[in-house]
């Protein structure tokens, strides 16, 4: 079970980079519940509700909305539950519907004054797709690693996981050594008794 701290690193160790904030609105709007709450109201959620929120991001990049992206998720846990596709795609502008089927179809009209509208989805999109080529070019440089370095977290982790092992060991032996003494003092004792 994972708290949301728990999910921004695991979230962030496969190349998914949001913020606390951001991570509860995704939580709240696709209405993602926590398996677990504690008494001090911390929420816990497990693995599916992790891919969960992996599939809605991913979705959220490929512009669809709050209202799709819940759908979709939906039949995830749901999947009698009828979503249609076809109902979506006709939703989407003729220029997604063209990406959509052909991913690397260039989009080239014949019109010489063309009319953009940019509605809040949109520039949503375009600053999410940006947001991820910039992701992505991190991820791919140099810059990544030194990134990870300064965060430390990851780093961190390991370090602690790797003393605790150690601990682990040492607490094994100290306790196989507890028994070796303990059987050498009841022999001991027994030797004592014979001799008095």
């Amino acid at each position: 079970m994972y708290n949301k701290n728990d999910i921004l690193l695991k979230l962030n160790s496969e190349n998914y980079y949001i913020d606390r904030k951001t991570l509860s609105t995704f939580i709240n709007l696709w209405k993602i519940d926590a398996v677990y709450e504690n008494e001090e109201k911390e929420e816990y959620y497990d693995d599916f509700a992790i891919d969960r929120i992996k599939k809605g991001i991913n979705l959220k990049a490929q512009g669809f909305s709050d209202e799709q992206i819940v759908r979709k998720l939906n039949k995830l846990v749901n999947p009698n539950e009828s979503n249609e596709i076809e109902e979506e795609k006709t939703q989407l502008s003729p220029i997604q519907q063209a990406t959509e089927i052909n991913p690397t179809h260039e989009y080239k009209p014949e019109l010489r004054n063309l009319t953009l509208d940019v509605t809040t989805q949109t520039l949503q999109m375009l600053a999410e797709s940006v947001a991820k080529k910039i992701t992505d070019d991190i991820k791919n440089s140099d810059m990544a690693e030194k990134l990870i370095e300064a965060g430390g977290y990851k780093r961190d982790n390991e370090i602690l996981a790797e003393q605790l092992k150690e601990l682990i060991e040492h607490n094994k032996k100290l306790s196989e050594r507890i028994e070796q003494l303990e059987k050498k003092e009841t022999i001991l004792s027994k030797i004592f008794k014979l001799f008095n």
